[in-house]
């Protein structure tokens, strides 16, 4: 039969000796030289001359917050750039203008990128925001910070989470009043439109949302339906609702093609910029030792209230101390290896909790481009934590080393496999490198095992969806900051094009 689609003269690095695939409805129907596949070219059949450039499996990023990515690009004033408390501030300014009697909300500042090193702090939002309502979300999205009006809108009270006279809120209380300000339906969807496209920039056709309250899933029902994503998501629901969930039956694999239920997210901890990650020994530059969210017997209990729904659990755990906890309410929950239960970041842990994880079949869902951000002399986590910690952060090797399933993801601080790959090949500590296969390897066959999805995606293979990303060149032999994404297929359709 022949084939709708029919790439030639194309490299394929994790396919040797193949320069040609064909596509027949939605799915590769052969890989191979361009002399083995001649018989697929029909009449109908568009041919794709790709001139040499690299063709590997559309990348799949594991751990995403996608509406907030598409939110970055549509209605979040965007303080990721800002290269100054001042320059931050400047930007906050001239969205009030611009938004007068709204809410101003922004996302994405990182002090550890200025030159004053601080956090934003509610006299700051006040001077530069001081009529309306105004709120700014840490690149990690674990302190937002108020200025009064917004803060009088906080119901919860002051303590571990709540620091009024900075305007600081952490965890659920930063969460809680996030919820309160989104935005329309209307503008959730173009934000899910928005991500997409950016997604398919970047080649990544499919995506982990650790965000799937209930309006994004029915945002999420309605760009479907209007033809706006061309991206597969894969939800994650609070696991406040977990209840909600197993009564109405919604097991791992619900759902359809582009969309579908993969379990529930959890959290242990929150992050090392909020000084909230939960470790055995206090942080470098303050006092405390983060904060536990859940204890192992309350974990345990929804653990086994998950795996009896048929959902897969996530678990954020960022800090050593949150981390075997996390192992603790594993060990306690008696989870099955088979059901390739997640630990998210796992940016500390030590030797003994990656023998744990690896007896019972945790799958490690890591962010290479954490340490491209933040990790070697003079950045974030040495300042946090000192040399020693940073020098054995986010240890990709040792967890590569030990058999443990590895998924690479973004959390989306940025999107993008190109650039968080050089966290994993090129970063500054020997325990986060491995080779560049295995790197690739996490960001496709990796992933898409961890969502239950190697039959379908993550390889190019014959049965496999065709979803597949056209490289400018073959990264096995060209500088990774060289290349860029030429193309991207979504189930043999073209959904970019550089």
């Amino acid at each position: 039969m022949y084939a709708d689609v029919l790439l030639r003269n194309a490299t394929f690095p994790t396919v040797p000796d193949a320069d040609a695939l064909a596509i027949r409805c939605g799915v590769i129907q052969a890989v191979g030289s361009s002399a083995d596949l001649e018989g697929t070219a029909g009449p109908t059949t568009r041919v794709l001359n790709l001139e040499g450039k690299a063709v590997l499996p559309g990348f799949i990023d594991a751990h995403a917050h996608f509406v907030r990515v598409g939110l970055e690009r549509t209605f979040y004033v965007d303080l990721s750039g800002a290269e100054s408390l001042d320059e931050a501030l400047e930007r906050l300014r001239l969205a009030a203008r611009e938004r007068q009697g709204a809410w101003v909300v922004a996302q994405g500042w990182d002090e550890s990128r200025w030159p004053e090193r601080r956090l934003l702090e509610r006299s700051d939002l006040d001077r530069a925001v001081p009529r309306q309502p105004c709120c700014a979300v840490r690149v990690d999205g674990h302190l937002v910070v108020c200025n009064t009006l917004a803060l009088a809108r906080c119901s919860h009270p002051e303590g571990e989470l709540v620091d009024r006279a900075l305007g600081h809120l952490r965890e659920e209380a930063a969460w809680t009043l996030l919820g309160a300000v989104l935005p329309d339906r209307s503008t959730l969807v173009e934000a899910i439109a928005a991500a997409s496209r950016y997604a398919c920039e970047l080649g990544v056709t499919a995506v982990a949302e650790m965000s799937g309250k209930p309006e994004y899933l029915r945002t999420y029902l309605r760009a479907l339906e209007e033809g706006m994503l061309k991206t597969r998501v894969f939800l994650y629901i609070p696991v406040e609702l977990l209840e909600e969930a197993a009564k109405l039956g919604l097991k791992r694999g619900f759902g359809g093609e582009l969309l579908r239920i993969a379990g529930v997210k959890a959290f242990m901890d929150g992050s090392i910029g909020a000084r909230t990650a939960a470790l055995t020994a206090p942080y470098r530059d303050g006092g405390t030792t983060g904060t536990l969210l859940l204890s192992a017997g309350e974990l345990a209990r929804l653990w086994r209230k998950a795996s009896r729904a048929g959902l897969q659990m996530a678990v954020h755990a960022i800090g050593d101390r949150a981390i075997g906890e996390v192992l603790r309410a594993a060990e306690l929950a008696g989870i099955s290896r088979y059901d390739r239960h997640r630990i998210e970041h796992l940016e500390l842990p030590t030797g003994e909790h990656l023998a744990r994880m690896a007896e019972l079949g945790l799958v490690a869902s890591m962010q290479p481009n954490f340490v491209v951000n933040w990790s070697g002399p003079e950045k974030l986590y040495e300042e946090r934590l000192g040399p020693e910690r940073d020098a054995r952060i986010d240890p990709h090797a040792l967890v590569h080393r030990r058999g443990i399933p590895l998924a690479f993801g973004s959390d989306g601080m940025p999107m993008g496999p190109l650039y968080g790959l050089r966290g994993a090949v090129s970063p500054p500590h020997e325990i986060q490198r491995i080779p560049l296969e295995e790197a690739l390897r996490a960001y496709t066959a990796g992933a898409a095992y961890s969502l239950f999805a190697e039959d379908e995606l993550g390889e190019i293979a014959p049965g496999r969806r065709a979803d597949l990303v056209v490289l400018s060149a073959d990264p096995r032999t060209a500088p990774l900051e060289e290349i860029g994404v030429e193309m991207t297929i979504l189930g043999g359709e073209v959904v970019y094009v550089r």
